[in-house]
């Protein structure tokens, strides 16, 4: 393919030689062929335009800067500045310094150095050198040199450039997830500037000296480039373009031009590209300087000189860069690969009978819609397009496939259900029983050493996710359940690891972890009509996670025995925290905003201790009995009293209560085996402290409470 349009570019440059040769033999040799191709347009009359004359000694040429836009699949911005050097007006030796920014991030520098000499009026040859600097893209620095020769007259145009960059490649860039020999692999890759040379041929198509001494011209023209990668192909094929110029612009200045272009070219790496030009030049000096229009032979001494537009560079695959795919958080190994997609035929067995280590299913082909479950197989790993992936070896990213989306069509069956020592992540989730779950047909199953990771569920007919026991080595993951019937997330128990999941907007509880003795941690539970968290017996860690606008309580706990630590309340309807029983360790957790109390025991037995709660519609901490350690919370702010207890018969110590509504400290009996010491109560709407003390109380101090007592006893 490359080869025939090489030909056909061939092809095209000599047909223009055999037009050159027919106006050779014209029978009116006293006409030009461009004066052939004047266009008789009435219009104003242009000022003359004095031939050549070699005695005239002012300086021909100004220096000019010009301006280029030019769209393609990176709209560019390009200036131009032309200062001549040593000039007359047969020789001519000129910088051309150059810029170009690209809206998709990049730039490139050239500075060149051109001598043009006019021979008899009737041609012009040309050589030039530049030294291009080119940022690319991707932050890579590439330097080269670029060496042209030229030869022009007012009708013909012919060119050749080699381009010479220093090197070949830079440091790896954009790595890509592929398939090798039925396994994923992240194939590293590397951006190289490629060498190379192209030449091309003009004709002046037509004139139109009316209207701005206007001009087509059209090229035809081809490049090849290569470097020395055995990855890497070389970019060939055909250039064609097309130019119409205007020239001394009325509304600018004598030299001024206006250039409107079009180009397309064509190669098997890049394949088709077509770009537009919009090119104005501006002279510099006064126009007095200036004592006639310049011929047509001098403009084409200040033709900008034609190049590839930049260093040209491609990201080729870096020999021997192939690493064994694992997954770019979690780190287990891609292995063997099955890719299904929208247009498999029964996708379901299709995954029920996959061999390989993982089955992915991409979105490339659009939404999946089930009517049946997918059921995940013992040991299988089932992956969603769009997968993160790194290299086993250097740790460099890549992505492999499109984002799915999973359409349970039946509202009695899960979307997918899972095994033991299975992996499910990448999936986006709607409709259906449940999104994930466990809930086969003979009951709910327990699961051994599952990764659930970064799926999200949404509108399932029940709960989101929904499990029957997890074991120690399982983690549920970065999951978010939305807008479902149930619960967000149902689990009976879980031993595992349970950490950032995302709750949103379910008709029950956020989470519902009917039984933790594993780590809970770092999840948010937002706007459910529950709970935020229900937990009926937690003997685990359920620590910073958060819970907002929930319809009911933050946190509900029946029996704590575990360790509750550093957890955020707000903004729920009823309270903060509630707990039935505390016999672990609740500490560190904030609960504000909250309509009811912030923190409500029925009896503490463990350690309650640097809690804060304020803001709440009713008190900060109610319980009935301290038998345990309660030390260091400060409530302010609520709506009730501070503190609202029965009985102390263990230890109340170095608690603040600050600008409540009620009492600072409302109880009946400090007991006799209790103690109740160092407390403050400030600025309280009612008394400091109210309760009888029948055991050891000291050091508990007051001030501004409006009903008095300030201190106890």
């Amino acid at each position: 393919m490359q080869n025939w349009k090489l030909q056909v570019s061939l092809q095209a440059i000599a047909m223009l030689g055999v037009l050159a040769s027919l106006h050779a033999q014209s029978p009116h040799p006293q006409s030009s062929t461009a004066e052939s191709l004047d266009l008789a347009v009435p219009a104003p009359v242009l000022r003359e335009t004095r031939p050549f004359d070699p005695g005239i000694k002012s300086d021909p040429y100004r220096a000019y800067a010009a301006f280029t836009g030019r769209g393609d699949d990176h709209s560019r911005l390009h200036t131009d500045l032309f200062v001549p050097l040593v000039s007359d007006r047969q020789n001519l030796l000129f910088s051309d310094i150059r810029g170009q920014f690209l809206s998709g991030g990049g730039a490139e520098g050239n500075v060149g150095l051109v001598y043009r000499h006019m021979v008899a009026s009737d041609y012009i040859v040309g050589v030039y050198g530049f030294y291009d600097v080119k940022r690319s893209a991707n932050e890579n620095t590439f330097h080269q040199a670029t060496l042209g020769a030229e030869f022009l007259t007012e009708i013909w145009d012919f060119r050749w450039n080699g381009y010479l960059p220093e090197g070949g490649s830079t440091q790896a860039v954009g790595a890509t997830a592929v398939l090798s020999n039925g396994n994923l692999v992240v194939q590293n890759n590397e951006e190289r500037a490629y060498a190379g040379t192209d030449a091309e041929v003009g004709l002046l198509l037509c004139r139109i000296p009316n209207y701005f001494d206007s001009e087509l011209r059209g090229f035809v023209g081809a490049y090849h480039f290569d470097t020395n990668s055995p990855t890497a192909e070389s970019i060939q094929g055909p250039r064609v373009r097309a130019e119409l110029r205007s020239f001394d612009l009325p509304f600018l200045s004598l030299d001024s031009r206006l250039t409107l272009g079009v180009q397309y070219q064509h190669d098997g790496v890049r394949d088709s590209q077509t770009s537009a030009t919009v090119g104005v030049r501006m002279p510099f000096g006064p126009d007095r300087r200036r004592h006639r229009r310049m011929s047509r032979i001098e403009r084409r001494m200040t033709d900008v000189v034609v190049r590839d537009v930049d260093v040209v560079t491609q990201s080729t695959p870096t020999p021997g860069g192939q690493e064994v795919a694992v997954h770019a958080i979690y780190d287990f190994e891609i292995g063997s690969v099955t890719v299904l997609d929208a247009s498999t035929p029964d996708l379901p067995d299709a995954v029920a009978n996959a061999t390989t280590d993982s089955v992915i299913i991409d979105g490339g082909r659009g939404n999946i819609y089930l009517s049946q479950p997918i059921e995940v197989q013992d040991g299988q790993q089932l992956l969603g397009g769009g997968l993160q992936v790194k290299g086993a070896d250097s740790g460099i990213h890549a992505t492999f496939g499109s984002s799915v989306n999973l359409y349970g069509t039946d509202d009695t069956q899960a979307v997918i259900l899972t095994a033991d020592n299975s992996v499910i992540s990448g999936f986006n989730i709607f409709g259906g029983l449940h999104g994930i779950s466990s809930d086969l047909p003979g009951g709910l199953d327990d699961l051994v050493d599952v990764l659930i990771f970064s799926n999200n569920v949404t509108s399932a007919a029940e709960s989101g996710f929904r499990f029957g026991a997890l074991d120690a080595d399982s983690i549920i993951a970065h999951n978010r359940a939305t807008e479902n019937g149930g619960h967000g997330f149902d689990i009976e128990q879980n031993e595992g690891l349970f950490v950032q999941n995302n709750a949103l907007g379910n008709a029950e509880n956020g989470f519902d972890l009917f039984d933790n003795d594993g780590e809970v941690s770092l999840n948010r539970s937002l706007r459910n009509e529950g709970f935020g968290f229900f937990a009926d017996d937690n003997s685990g860690n359920f620590d910073e996670n958060e819970s907002y606008e929930n319809g009911l309580s933050g946190f509900d706990f029946l029996d704590n025995t575990g360790s509750i630590a550093g957890n955020l309340s707000a903004d729920n309807g009823l309270q903060g925290y509630t707990f039935a029983r505390n016999n672990g360790v609740i500490e560190n957790n904030l609960a504000f905003d909250n309509g009811g109390f912030g923190f409500d025991f029925a009896d503490n037995d463990g350690t309650v201790q640097g809690n804060l709660a304020f803001d709440n519609g009713d008190v900060g901490f109610d319980f009935a009995d301290n038998l345990g350690l309660f030390q260091e919370n400060i409530a302010t702010g609520n709506d009730g009293a501070g503190f609202d207890f029965i009985v102390n018969s263990g230890q109340f110590l170095a608690n603040e209560a600050i600008d409540n509504s009620g009492s600072g400290f409302d109880f009946d009996e400090n007991a006799v085996s209790g103690t109740f010491s160092s407390n403050d109560a400030v600025g309280n709407g009612e008394f400091g402290y109210d309760g009888t003390n029948n055991g050891s109380a000291s050091n508990n101090t007051g001030a501004d409470n409006e009903d008095g007592n300030d201190t106890f006893p």
